[in-house]
């Protein structure tokens, strides 16, 4: 009896197809006999015939579709966040000559890479004839047509690529909560900024609270675009006041270059704005186009970025954690743009919750196919998930309340594998044995991705976490201020 109910959920499961409890079980397009199951899925060891008239984006049907424009002002908008804040400070480790060029080139590469991850999702899809694979489950299937050590590597790959998507957001919430509690103590003139934290613990539980759906999130998330906007102008205003003109051309300092590295890639890569855009658009085709949203909503908060980068440290010179931080604190202007970033912020603080909120209910919910949990178990679970989240990165914020170094950090570990290392490794695999291109140009380049990222992430994830114990030492002395 009880293996008859096992083979009746199954059936079940195979019929809910589409349905968002069962996102690792899909029906291939063409084929509605038969299911495919991501967790045991792989591509065929030679490129099946008749692939080449199937496009995947064309069979995508988005519940919530999103047009053209708004694809151009979502990605656009994440490049003009709170995060540009941080960049004058990475531009003063490397300097104004060294740190535009670094800035340029990390912008054309992570653009690149976004196009290869999107581009092996769409293979992956291609050759399985289905709409759309998840970066999770595609990681996966993806290595395991790779070589012997790839494949040892892609039976853990939902649980490699779960994790890192979780640390990356549990890395941005607690800078935002550590961006927020040091504007706000600036604000208020305190000597710590643990009452600022005690301050706006509450605040941020009630806006996690209320704000569970993501329609909610966007209406704030625009308000706190606008906000973004009115202080970066500020920003501006302060920048053309009294420049100091004191900079540095070039550091050649190997640690400072690193650390600058960790924070331009933490600022400008945007993947799961990107992977949410793919799923979304009603053509997903204009996503990779030459003149598309990728290339334009990328390349445009590059240059901007490069030169508010290059603006601030020729204005304020080498500063602390960020910008604002530079500014004079008796100038009325100073003191709204603190006021108004720390709200902008706070308001862009759920939507960056909401993304690790749905992996660990769908990793619940896909857990055990044969025996899913109930809604209302994954309620509670939701219930709970929510405010363990925001007291997880508030506590991160209290042992290490360092907004930069923090950066750097999350920067290294989890952008340098989600944005470099992973999607040239997806590609190396799905082209392998022979689908190298002339001279196996994809080989080599996809080597030197992957061998650069690992040796950047090793040094920057050593650094990053020194800076970070020398900086929680620091606090201890008996001299320390804060």
């Amino acid at each position: 009896m009880h293996q008859r109910r096992r083979i009746e959920s199954l059936r079940s499961c195979k019929r809910a197809a589409f349905e968002a409890v069962s996102k690792i079980i899909i029906q291939p397009v063409g084929h509605a006999e038969s299911v495919l199951d991501f967790r045991t899925a792989r591509l065929p060891r030679f490129k099946p015939e008749g692939i080449d008239d199937f496009d995947p984006r064309d069979h995508r049907e988005p519940k919530c579709p999103i047009s053209n424009w708004m694809a151009y002002f979502n990605l656009i908008r994440t490049g003009f966040g709170a995060g540009m804040l941080g960049l004058p400070l990475a531009m003063s480790q490397a300097g104004i000559i060294l740190g535009t060029f670094l800035m340029i080139i990390i912008g054309l590469l992570i653009t690149h890479m976004h196009h290869t991850l999107l581009n092996c999702l769409n293979e992956i899809s291609r050759q399985l004839r289905i709409p759309h694979v998840s970066y999770r489950y595609g990681f996966r299937i993806a290595l395991l047509h790779g070589p012997a050590v790839c494949q040892f590597i892609g039976k853990r790959g939902p649980a490699i690529i779960t994790t890192f998507m979780l640390l990356s957001q549990l890395g941005i919430c607690t800078v935002f909560v550590a961006f927020t509690s040091d504007s706000l103590k600036d604000l208020m003139d305190w000597e710590s900024a643990n009452p600022a934290l005690l301050a706006l613990l509450v605040p941020y539980l009630l806006l996690e609270y209320f704000m569970k759906t993501l329609k909610i999130i966007s209406y704030i998330s625009l308000l706190g675009n606008v906000l973004n906007l009115i202080g970066l102008i500020l920003v501006f205003y302060h920048i053309f006041k009294d420049p100091r003109k004191d900079f540095t051309t070039v550091v050649h300092n190997a640690m400072s270059l690193l650390f600058a590295f960790g924070i331009m890639l933490f600022n400008m890569s945007a993947i799961s704005v990107v992977l949410t855009l793919d799923k979304a658009l009603k053509n997903p085709k204009i996503l990779t186009k030459k003149l598309g949203v990728l290339n334009i909503g990328m390349l445009v908060p590059t240059v901007v970025a490069t030169i508010f980068s290059v603006l601030g440290y020729w204005a304020f010179g080498t500063m602390e954690e960020n910008i604002l931080r530079s500014l004079p604190y008796d100038d009325n202007v100073s003191i709204v743009a603190i006021g108004i970033y720390l709200l902008a912020v706070a308001f862009a603080y759920p939507i960056q919750c909401y993304p690790a909120i749905q992996i660990i209910l769908e990793t619940v919910k896909n857990r055990d196919m044969l025996d899913p949990p109930s809604e209302s178990s994954l309620k509670i679970i939701e219930t709970i998930s929510r405010p363990c989240f925001v007291l997880l990165s508030f506590a991160v914020c209290y042992l290490a309340p360092f907004q930069a170094p923090i950066v750097a950090f999350v920067g290294h570990l989890c952008t340098t594998m989600l944005a470099l290392v992973f999607p040239a490794l997806m590609e190396l695999c799905i082209r392998y044995p022979d689908d190298y291109g002339s001279y196996k140009i994809y080989l080599l380049k996809d080597l030197c991705i992957i061998l650069g990222g690992i040796f950047t992430w090793t040094c920057g994830v050593v650094l990053s976490g020194y800076l970070i114990y020398i900086r929680v030492l620091s606090l201890s002395s008996p001299n320390a201020t804060d």
